[in-house]
């Protein structure tokens, strides 16, 4: 018999797993996901994308707002009478009542080789490090954050030119991979846990709007590697005069000194940082040479 399972998990990362789960034939009884959120500049109601392949494959859907609103769930996911619980980026802390549900506990899947880089960012964490190699990890969850004892662990090569998007897809894809290979051997006891080593444990930051500010005291390498963890979001920026002094360049209109400029893409070239394409606040995105020759004397 297929084991039931209850997923929880909120923004893409978690909707690749959970489609590979569902394409390996797993049966997934719900959804537990963030509730819809307002998006873009009319600030419409979406759904979040667990919860919009959910609705498609009519399985169903619990969106509580808060630690209050998932403990008041737990009746219901009994019913369920759930073998398991997978979490992949859900977003919220699963309060201990709602893990000790299911009978074999509750998995995560977390995209880095624990104990390193625990917490909210680690794919970002990565490339902001200059990590060439890293990994995805399984581990049983406890109720400490990315704390509990590993299940599989599987290495990777990071690409050198890697952002956060296309990263967190490589990552998640890899990471279904290996979930959908570990669950029934954990389930059949044919896997033993293995402690982390907490010493060796390093945290990632909830990052904010205010870390994809560009400090030009860093090195050029550095500044690279954050235009590719900080895409699309929080994103780069410096503002248009910062540029200027930056080049040793006037600027052709002082009044633009203050406006933000928005670094979208940059490469290194033996060393130097090039940026490749920008955009300044209000405006739609250019090329970096255009930008020079509109803005700059």
């Amino acid at each position: 018999m297929r084991p039931k399972i209850v997923f929880f998990g909120t923004p893409l990362f978690g909707q690749i797993v959970l489609q590979k789960l569902i394409d390996k034939g797993f049966d997934v009884v719900a959804v537990v996901t963030q509730p819809d959120r307002p998006v873009g500049r009319d600030q419409k109601l979406t759904p979040s994308p667990v919860k919009t392949i959910a609705k498609e494959l009519r399985i169903k859907v619990f969106d509580p707002a808060s630690k209050i609103e998932l403990l008041a769930t737990d009746s219901r996911l009994l019913a369920l009478k759930p073998d398991l619980f997978v979490v992949a980026s859900y977003g919220m802390i699963i309060p201990l009542e709602i893990l000790e549900i299911p009978v074999k506990g509750a998995l995560n899947v977390h995209p880095s080789l624990l104990p390193k880089y625990r917490g909210a960012s680690p794919i970002q964490a990565a490339i902001l490090d200059g990590e060439l190699e890293t990994g995805v990890t399984i581990i049983l969850m406890d109720e400490q954050m990315d704390h509990g004892p590993i299940i599989s662990q599987k290495k990777f090569v990071l690409d050198p030119a890697e952002t956060t998007p296309t990263a967190m897809v490589g990552f998640a894809q890899f990471g279904g991979e290996l979930l959908a290979r570990t669950i029934p051997n954990y389930l059949s006891g044919k896997i033993s846990t293995r402690p982390q080593d907490h010493t060796q444990a390093t945290y990632t930051k909830l990052i904010s709007k205010d870390d994809g500010k560009v400090n030009w005291q860093e090195n050029n390498t550095q500044v690279e590697r954050m235009v590719r963890a900080f895409n699309p979001w929080p994103g780069v920026w410096t503002t248009v005069g910062e540029m200027a002094l930056q080049l040793e360049r006037e600027l052709k209109n002082q009044r633009r000194q203050n406006l933000r400029l928005k670094i979208l893409q940059a490469h290194l070239d033996n060393g130097t940082l090039s940026l490749d394409s920008v955009q300044v606040e209000g405006k739609t995105p250019i090329s970096f040479a255009d930008f020079t020759k509109g803005y700059l004397k």
